[in-house]
């Protein structure tokens, strides 16, 4: 019996451990999620950034042209 209850211990701690690392897992993901996001939001405010700066470029190169 004594070995039925040790292995019963161990296979309640390896279910916590399974619950836990789930739930750190769904935490991470969610995580990633958000810096996906926010890494793609930087992305388009860096293409909003290099399209200003381009398009005041051409500005100034049409003024001095005139």
């Amino acid at each position: 019996m004594k070995i039925v209850e040790t292995i019963s211990k161990q296979v309640d701690k390896l279910l916590l451990d399974y619950n836990n690392l789930k739930a750190e897992k769904t935490a991470l993901e969610e995580k990633i999620k958000e810096l996906v996001n926010e890494n793609d939001k930087l992305e388009r405010n860096n293409q909003d950034m290099i399209l200003k700066i381009d398009t005041l470029l051409k500005k100034e190169k049409l003024n001095e042209q005139s």
